[in-house]
């Protein structure tokens, strides 16, 4: 389980056909088997030392996540899994990628803080829902504005500042995954 409130962003150091190695940023070797989520991707730690880690990623999460489109030296967001004491101040979402989409215009305001524009599929309409939780490359964030098919999202200079979302342009992919709250009460509907 992890609380979705990212602190830490990792670069990737290689890509070896499936396997993804990336820098180590808890300084510590890590159990393999463990799961660290990757732009909101879980992945199971398969070898470690105190400087990188790696891990598989096997063909379906090429799929369903934005990791086609990375290359070595780009930012991942990355959190380790809760501890029981930990804090939950997470918003509604399970962790698993619903799309991915582009990312179609920026805007950087007075006070620093930046609209993120992101296009997507408008068969998502019904789960884009002002002012509700969505979650882009792992950050979990509320929808500013929802049109037929982009929505918006205002990012604070902290958030740009601990996560891979400052490095983000025009045209570049991200991971999505909308309200799970919402997705239940359309899936209760569309069963009546």
């Amino acid at each position: 389980m992890f609380s979705w409130i990212i602190e830490n962003k990792a670069r990737i150091l290689n890509i070896n056909n499936w396997t993804y190695t990336v820098e180590n940023i808890f300084k510590k070797s890590l159990k393999k088997g463990i799961s660290i989520a990757h732009d909101w991707a879980c992945m199971t730690i398969i070898e470690s030392d105190n400087e990188k880690y790696s891990f598989f990623v096997m063909e379906e999460s090429i799929k369903k996540t934005n990791f086609k489109t990375k290359h070595i030296w780009d930012y991942f967001n990355v959190e380790w899994s809760l501890k029981l004491s930990d804090t939950m101040d997470w918003h509604f979402v399970s962790g698993h990628v619903d799309t991915t989409w582009i990312v179609e215009k920026i805007i950087e305001n007075a006070d620093n803080s930046k609209y993120y524009f992101i296009k997507y599929d408008n068969k998502y309409n019904n789960l884009v829902i002002e002012k509700w939780s969505i979650t882009i490359n792992w950050v979990s964030l509320t929808v500013v504005e929802d049109w037929k098919d982009y929505l918006s999202v205002s990012i604070i200079p902290h958030t740009q500042s601990i996560t891979n979302i400052w490095i983000l342009k025009v045209w570049d992919t991200v991971n999505l995954e909308f309200d799970i709250l919402w997705k239940y009460i359309n899936k209760l509907q569309s069963n009546k």
